[in-house]
């Protein structure tokens, strides 16, 4: 009997006798599996679709080139160096668990606001930096703790503006003033440019130098940034002995005192005056407990001999500010 009789036969005995439908259902589904499997068996497998897989599959585990030439640009502004002088040496996918941390946040909350995106290893004359970029590179971050001291010229114009700023505070002529180094530095926030003693961990990065200037037997530290539009000197150091308190603030302070302690202004003596940036308004108001903000106030530190008492006052640069230290009086 062929197959088409068998068939023929199965299909009769099913119609007269419908007592047999379900057991001849369920032969026919098990027969129908079995040539299934059979055919997927022996059938070649899917190349096109396995390459694909493998395909999509390491693009996404190779650093995209969009990506590669913003991490690249970005060194290549901090060390003025041509593009082939720079190489990436190593590219891994990651996932950040927050923005802290993808930032190089030092201290981070445990939050878990995902960032897709790499880790990349450039190498940078014999110094290797640690970038973190976002998929797209549209965000890409340096590690602060990278050692970038690398010698870079500092530009002449830059130069020029320091070295004015320190023959203005201090009295002598820019001739006689000396650059002995500067450092292309990567300043991890504004408060950490700006000399700021306590400073919240936070990544704001200010691409820069830190450059040292030879003011006679003194080193003074300056901080500008990239562009040249900030240049900050380090407030630890006394700007010039000979700058002198102005006459306008010395009689303010040394009235305000004597209102205070009802002893004659002639009896008052300023023994010290000391020019000073304070980090900011509550440094300068003598408060006990500050925001560590860095928002500098210059002035003064002054010193009242009042009895056998010493005043303390602060002021600031024009003295429409003078505040007492409240523990004076």
């Amino acid at each position: 009997m062929n197959g088409i009789s068998k068939l023929s036969h199965s299909m009769k005995t099913i119609c007269y006798h419908p007592q047999n439908v379900i057991f001849s259902l369920a032969l026919t589904s098990f027969i129908c599996g079995i040539g299934l499997i059979d055919n997927y068996a022996n059938a070649a497998p899917n190349v096109a679709h396995i390459q694909l897989a493998q395909t999509g599959q390491n693009n996404q585990n190779q650093l995209p080139k969009n990506v590669a030439k913003a991490i690249l640009n970005d060194a290549v502004k901090r060390v003025n160096l041509p593009v082939s002088d720079l190489k990436i040496t190593q590219a891994t996918a990651k996932t950040f668990s927050n923005p802290c941390i993808f930032q190089f946040g030092e201290v981070c909350t445990r939050e878990y606001r995902p960032i897709r995106g790499w880790e990349v290893i450039v190498q940078v004359k014999d110094q290797s930096w640690t970038y973190h970029a976002n998929r797209s590179g549209s965000e890409v971050y340096l590690d602060p703790k990278s050692n970038q001291s690398i010698t870079v010229p500092l530009p002449k114009a830059i130069a020029n503006k320091i070295l004015n700023d320190a023959a203005k505070r201090s009295g002598i002529a820019v001739g006689d003033l000396k650059i002995t180094q500067s450092t292309a530095k990567n300043f991890g926030n504004p408060c950490e440019f700006g000399f700021g003693e306590i400073c919240t961990k936070e990544y704001n990065p200010v691409p820069g130098w830190e450059v040292i200037v030879q003011v006679k037997d003194k080193s003074w530290t300056y901080h500008v940034n990239r562009t040249g539009s900030q240049i900050i000197l380090d407030p630890k150091i006394n700007p010039s002995a000979n700058v002198t308190l102005p006459r306008a603030i010395a009689n303010n302070i040394l009235n305000d005192a004597a209102k205070r302690s009802g002893v004659a202004v002639a009896n008052l003596q300023i023994t010290q005056a000391t020019a000073k940036t304070f980090g900011n308004q509550c440094h300068f108001g003598f408060g006990e407990v500050c925001a560590e903000i860095y928002q500098p106030v210059e002035g003064w530190e002054v010193l009242v001999k009042v009895k056998e008492q010493s005043w303390t006052y602060h002021a600031n640069k024009s003295g429409s500010a003078i505040v007492l230290d409240p523990k004076a009086v």
